[in-house]
């Protein structure tokens, strides 16, 4: 998404012929200024034409590159009414604002409109800026983020987006145990590793202070179960160290975590694991969390999945998961497993048909069909 604009040049008149001036009527006038307009835009024209989806919108050069991505999404699970939502609208801004320093913000719309067996709504709304950060290259290797960011935790939340996601359904391992959005400071560094790379990142967050409207997301998503406080840290920090192969075809990713959560009593302790293994556009991925809960008076939380995406030809993928997950709210634990089909012509579109078939707790993960359609712009 870094395309940015042919830088401009400057173009002098000689001034050969040397005629006197001459006033111009207000209709001529005009015209030399929608001729200008139109050669000032030309660029942005010309290189909106072979724009492709995913690639981002260069407004301002390296300045200002918009982008974003767009989810309409079908469910009827059971216990549920069926619906159809407008699930997210997200706009990403980014740019650089000199050579060591960046931007980046993201504002998501989620459940716009809903229409299900009672008519159509739109008080289910949330406008949130996901994430809103300042990056400052220390050095080739390292970088410096402040503001809100995702959470590092896992791999799943580093690239949620629904375009960019196997399955219609996120998994509960990689949203229950923590709060998805960080706000206060985040260190980044990569180095190299034999035929290979390290990843490093730590981060200390103070969303009490720095964010204190946040909160508005659920702990267990949209699903109508309670308890089921919002997801907020109030203090916290954490490390992820990642490793990459050559080719990033095998990651394996550790993280860990101490921190305080808005609703919830005591101090969080938490480590988890990923891995992805890719090839010939097989992919395999898993993730666990254990989250040790005993200053708070409750019991441990923990959970593990396993996701397998098979290519069938023609940008079509088989899709297999198998989750098992223990709330620390709830007495008992919930086994899901679940089966789709996703197209994917090119990594920016997707459509996905998924069924799921759950064991135990059903309601953190309810049976039922779930599809949906995703776009990234």
């Amino acid at each position: 998404m870094n395309n940015a604009l042919p830088a401009s040049r400057s173009v002098e008149t000689t001034g050969e012929f040397d005629l006197p001036p001459r006033r111009l009527s207000l209709s001529q006038r005009l015209a030399r200024s929608l001729a200008c307009a139109c050669l000032l835009a030309a660029p942005l024209f010309a290189r909106a034409a072979p724009y492709e989806l995913g690639q981002g919108y260069p407004i301002a050069g390296p300045l200002l590159i918009a982008s974003g991505y767009v989810s309409v999404r079908a469910a009827q699970l059971e216990g549920e009414p069926g619906k159809l939502s407008l699930e997210d609208v997200s706009l990403l801004l980014h740019g650089d604002i000199s050579p060591v320093w960046h931007f980046f913000s993201e504002i998501e719309l989620a459940n716009a409109l809903v229409y299900s067996s009672q008519g159509l709504k739109t008080r289910d709304a949330d406008l949130d800026f996901e994430r809103l950060y300042l990056d400052h290259n220390l050095s080739a290797r390292t970088t410096l983020r402040l503001g809100k960011f995702l959470t590092p935790v896992g791999r799943w939340n580093l690239i949620h987006a629904d375009p960019l996601v196997w399955t219609v359904s996120r998994p509960l391992t990689t949203a229950a145990a923590f709060a998805r959005n960080a706000s206060g400071a985040q260190v980044l560094s990569s180095w190299p590793l034999a035929n290979a790379a390290l990843d490093f990142t730590a981060y200390l967050d103070d969303s009490a202070s720095l964010d204190p409207s946040e909160g508005q997301e659920s702990t267990y998503l949209d699903l109508g179960v309670q308890p089921n406080p919002p997801s907020s840290f109030r203090h916290g920090g954490g490390a992820r160290m990642l490793y990459r192969n050559f080719d990033d075809s095998l990651q394996i990713g550790l993280s860990t975590a101490r921190y305080t959560l808005k609703d919830l009593p005591g101090t969080k302790s938490l480590v988890g694991a990923d891995f992805f293994y890719g090839h010939n556009n097989l992919e395999l991925t898993g993730e666990t969390v254990y989250r040790d809960d005993h200053q708070g008076g409750g019991r441990a939380e923990w959970g593990a999945f396993l996701q397998l995406a098979v290519p069938l030809g023609a940008g079509f993928y088989g899709i297999a998961e198998q989750e098992h997950y223990q709330a620390a709210l709830f007495p008992h634990s919930v086994d899901s497993t679940s089966l789709g089909i996703t197209w994917r012509p090119n990594p920016a579109f997707s459509i996905k048909l998924e069924q799921r078939q759950s064991r135990g707790l059903e309601r953190l993960a309810p049976d039922g069909w779930l599809c949906s359609l995703a776009v990234l712009l």
